[in-house]
């Protein structure tokens, strides 16, 4: 019977020189998608694609091999060894899988737990799939169901509250102190990585202006029009600083570039209005000596790493609530999946079970002479009642299968009996709703 498989690397897993190696865009997902499906076997497929994971989730028969071929075929798309993508890698399957999708969706298996990326990732992932005509009816449900869960999540917990790196904290502590950014100034002193982050918080939380100040001109350039503001050269440091509400120093400089000297005569030409400095630099870009001028207020990177620590105390918290939220939602899909599994093999087990009958039926009917309507009538009734009993042991544990929490020994069930029945022909699955009602059913008592 076909399950749930999800295979992959991330950054729990594989270091980041190979995440980079392995990860697809475009048309290399595109060709991707068709080799899951082609050479690993996989009958649905789509593949999450980030800087921290690279994961496949798919339908499969058999999903361990069909796991570790995937795999392999990952490591043959992108030209990495195979069993150094294997060593790294990790396969699950049923629930499990089930289980690890949810999460994900719901970010409680990113490096920053919480953070509202990974959802907008996996429905892009979901979209490409879809449209290239790989997503079917279980991957369609599983995502759907995670989706929802995820949403859940974030409107039920408070895992997504509090900023949870440093540059967010220092842009929340701005807002703490200004309200509403729509109508400050801020100047992005270096144009780093801490930086450009800053500035897309900035830039999210509606500031209006916003200067970027650094010693080299196109970095400074480049930075600057990326996040749409100006780029100003560092001779001009002193000019921003008179002009600007909020200031975030990032240089890398190994002494500070903002001293006593420096700020007093910005504080003057600012006449009284206060400046609010946010050092985010190793060695401090902000000499502390700073705080003994008027209206200068200064948090450096461990007033802001404390708070980011405390923010992390309180996701992790909530990170177990979501995870029991989660629960229902799981449940629900991998019920599911498990009725469209066994009302399949219950409705074969039926039609072979009454082809046998009929066949037996009809190789006999010579020998009994002529028979009355009412005779013919009885001895039908009583092979088929002989093999409605026969039945009612098997059809009744693939029911309860269903119902039960181990995924694992309702598939053993499935695939026990389509071996001792010769059921291992798969027709075209019947509609969700059609399984599900096999399964509840209660046994049939026409012709069998």
């Amino acid at each position: 019977m076909t399950d749930l498989v999800a295979v992959g690397i991330n950054h729990k897993t594989a270091p980041v020189e190979l995440r980079e190696t392995v990860a697809s865009s475009g048309e290399e997902l595109h060709e991707l998608l068709l080799a899951l499906q082609n050479e690993a076997g996989l009958q649905e497929a789509m593949v999450v694609s980030t800087c921290n994971r690279v994961e496949i989730y798919g339908v499969a028969r058999g999903w361990a091999q069909a796991g570790e071929r995937s795999l392999r075929v990952l490591a043959e798309r992108r030209g990495v060894a195979p069993d150094a993508l294997v060593h790294h890698g990790f396969v699950r399957g049923s629930r499990e899988a089930a289980e690890h999708i949810f999460r994900v969706a719901a970010s409680l298996e990113s490096m920053v737990v919480g953070e509202p990326q990974i959802l907008g990732q996996v429905k892009d992932a979901f979209d490409l799939a879809r449209s290239h005509g790989t997503v079917g009816a279980v991957l369609d449900r599983c995502l759907t169901s995670a989706f929802r869960g995820a949403k859940r999540v974030r409107t039920e917990t408070s895992i997504a509250r509090g900023a949870a790196s440093v540059p967010s904290v220092a842009v929340d502590l701005a807002r703490s102190i200004f309200g509403d950014l729509s109508d400050c100034a801020a100047l992005l002193v270096g144009a780093g990585e801490m930086s450009q982050q800053s500035g897309m918080n900035l830039r999210s939380a509606g500031i209006s202006t916003l200067t970027v100040v650094n010693r080299s001109a196109p970095r400074g350039e480049a930075l600057a029009a990326e996040l749409g503001g100006r780029y100003v050269p560092w001779e001009g440091l002193s000019e921003q600083l008179a002009r600007a509400d909020i200031v975030i120093t990032s240089t890398g400089s190994p002494r500070p570039v903002i001293d006593r000297a420096l700020l007093r005569p910005v504080m003057r030409a600012r006449r009284g209005a206060p400046i609010f400095l946010v050092d985010i630099a190793v060695p401090r870009d902000v000499d502390p000596d700073v705080l003994k001028i008027e209206e200068v207020f200064v948090y450096n990177i461990d007033d802001l790493q404390g708070i980011v620590d405390a923010n992390m105390r309180t996701r992790a918290a909530e990170a177990e609530r979501a995870a029991e939220l989660l629960i229902g939602e799981i449940d629900g899909f991998v019920g599911w999946q498990r009725s469209r599994s066994v009302g399949p093999v219950i409705q074969r087990l039926h039609a072979h079970a009454r082809a046998v009958a009929e066949g037996e039926l009809a190789r006999l009917s010579g020998r009994f002479g002529e028979m009355t309507p009412s005779q013919r009538k009885a001895v039908e009734s009583l092979a088929h009642g002989i093999v409605r009993k026969l039945l009612h042991g098997p059809v009744t544990s693939l029911r309860r299968s269903a119902e039960g929490e181990e995924a694992y020994a309702a598939n053993a069930l499935v695939e026990a009996v389509e071996n001792l029945f010769g059921l291992e022909e798969q027709p075209a699955d019947p509609p969700a709703e059609e399984s599900a009602a096999i399964v509840a059913a209660e046994p049939v008592k026409s012709p069998l």
